[in-house]
């Protein structure tokens, strides 16, 4: 029932084109019409307004010799990403962000990761920035 109530709201978020759940590890792939359009924000609310909390969130990106660093940020279409916890590399290719906000990875699992994350900041025209590492997943 916990799954079926997510999976329904999920589908509900406007842009959503498939979703797919894996039970086995209570966790849902979704994939977007319009990848530009991807909204974290939508996705947790889903989430929330089914009943449950994000345990955790990834977002797949195809980078092109991308430099990241730690305290280094990307704009993605209409999304901001402030990398914390990541060394200075050049990404290729598709790789998982996991988002290390409030609200969309455990407390005791954010703390692993960086006690220099500095929550609550917002881009210059009220765009949401989001902290995020390079997942190992």
């Amino acid at each position: 029932m916990c799954s079926r109530a997510i999976y329904k709201s999920l589908q509900k978020v406007p842009n959503v084109a498939n979703v797919q759940e894996d039970i086995e590890h209570s966790s849902y792939h979704v994939q977007f019409n319009n990848p530009a359009l991807i909204s974290p924000e939508k996705l947790k609310k889903a989430v929330l307004d089914a009943g449950f909390s994000v345990a955790w969130m990834e977002i797949n990106i195809n980078f092109h010799n991308t430099e990241v660093a730690s305290d280094s940020s990307l704009k993605f279409n209409d999304l901001i990403f402030y990398f914390v916890g990541v060394n200075k590399q050049l990404l290729n290719g598709e790789k998982k962000l996991l988002i290390v906000d409030k609200d969309y990875l455990q407390e005791d699992e954010r703390k692993k990761i960086t006690s220099t994350y500095a929550p609550g900041l917002s881009g210059g025209r009220g765009e949401k920035i989001y902290h995020v590492t390079l997942s190992k997943s």
